[in-house]
């Protein structure tokens, strides 16, 4: 086996990983050593879909098409043997949307390579779902069948902290202790690993199914769809109105499972009629029938980033039209993510707890993923393992490059 690859397919982000000329080089995609987990199927090609910064820029851009986004998500659900409807008529299963994504993927490398890929590690979540052992199982029954389909002849899976482990190994000093904190966009998953005599062991692995995606959600739904009538009453009873298309329009699988449906509308238009505040209503309808809950979570998704540098901003979209210079302040996203974001910290805990450790040993505390850039999650996990070496250092690739040096490992 002469040309290897790590692949780090993500719920926000991709990332290609090959060995060449004796280098760890990144796959270029679109001048970008990511590509973003994204398509959308212009409706005058249906069959020709666009991936990455280019589909989101086309939807965006008025684009007559469908856009879906975090798909990866989907492993290990029921919807994903359910399939979606691209436009009437044209249904397609998320088995082939992940199938033609990662073609994609594996074309853009070995086009970079000029070489077929002969061995690949794939990494993969501690927890692919919450539905329990079963249904990871099953998500990784279905993430197996899809590699051999997109035409991997030989692969095999990685967790994600243990291959950020492998890269940052030659960083840790020897009989020490750490913790990698891996917080994606669809899970954060932890290990923790002990160096002796230039030997790493993995004491243990923890995940939890909460991620960057999770945390867009629960900000959208608070500081956000009151103004499209979340949590709001209906005028004749005073009874709260139904929340599940809210919920749906919060939360990037549920806009492509469940969102744009026929029901939907039909429940949207109904609560518009009873709502005691319809002049709110009305633009979530606008919303659904438009087809713009994806354009609103992407704006909302970039207040969230914005946030990580000023206390508070005012907030302008044609989405809500009826809320002008809305004042998001850093408090209200804490507010709205810190639920979440302690069952994360509980996670690394407890991972802690299967090593036989306590947070205080912990000599380095590894961050990666997007959403360890958050100051406050940053800096809760530097309060809990207050005596640990922070390192940070290609938070973004440290998974892609450690599944290739695992598959260095397994060849070399």
């Amino acid at each position: 086996m002469n040309n290897i690859c790590g692949l780090d397919f993500g719920t926000s982000n991709t990332i290609s990983t090959v060995y060449q000329n004796g280098s760890t080089v990144m796959v270029p995609f679109e001048g970008n050593k990511s590509l973003p987990s994204c398509v959308f199927f212009p409706f005058k090609e249906i069959d020709n879909p666009i991936y990455g910064d280019v589909a989101t820029n086309t939807y965006v851009n008025n684009g007559y098409g469908r856009y879906m986004k975090s798909f990866k998500r989907i492993l290990g659900t029921p919807f994903f043997d359910q399939g979606t409807n691209l436009k009437p008529g044209k249904n397609i299963l998320f088995h082939d949307i992940i199938v033609d994504f990662l073609k994609h993927v594996k074309n853009k490398t070995e086009a970079f390579t000029k070489k077929e890929t002969d061995y690949v590690v794939v990494g993969r979540p501690v927890r692919l779902s919450e539905g329990g052992k079963n249904d990871d199982n099953s998500g990784i029954h279905q993430l197996e069948s899809i590699l051999k389909e997109v035409g991997y002849k030989n692969y095999s899976f990685l967790e994600e902290p243990i291959a950020a482990a492998y890269y940052h190994k030659k960083s840790l000093e020897n009989k020490s202790l750490a913790i990698i904190a891996d917080l994606g966009g669809g899970t954060c998953d932890f290990t923790i690993v002990e160096i002796n005599n230039n030997d790493l062991s993995i004491l243990s692995t923890s995940g939890v199914s909460i991620g960057g995606t999770d945390l867009d959600s629960y900000f959208a739904l608070k500081a956000f769809f009151p103004e499209l009538g979340y949590k709001s009453v209906d005028k004749f009873k005073g009874l709260a109105l139904p929340d599940s298309p809210f919920r749906n329009a919060s939360d990037w699988n549920k806009i492509t499972t469940s969102l744009y449906t026929f029901k939907t509308e039909m429940l949207v238009k109904k609560m518009v009629g009873n709502a005691k505040y319809p002049e709110k209503v009305s633009q979530l309808q606008k919303l659904v029938t438009d087809k713009n809950a994806h354009s609103l979570l992407g704006e909302i998704e970039d207040t969230k980033i914005k946030l990580s540098e000023t206390e508070g901003l005012n907030f302008n979209s044609k989405f809500i039209p009826n809320a002008s210079n809305l004042n998001i302040t850093k408090d209200l996203l804490e507010n709205a993510i810190g639920n979440s974001v302690h069952k994360i910290l509980k996670t690394s805990s407890e991972c802690c707890k299967l090593a036989g450790v306590e947070e205080k040993t912990i000599d380095y505390l590894i961050l990666t993923g997007g959403t360890s850039k958050t100051p406050f999650i940053k800096e809760l996990f530097k309060e809990t393992f207050l005596n640990a070496k922070l390192i940070e250092n290609n938070s973004m690739d440290s998974v892609a490059l450690g599944l290739l040096e695992k598959a260095k490992m397994d060849v070399m």
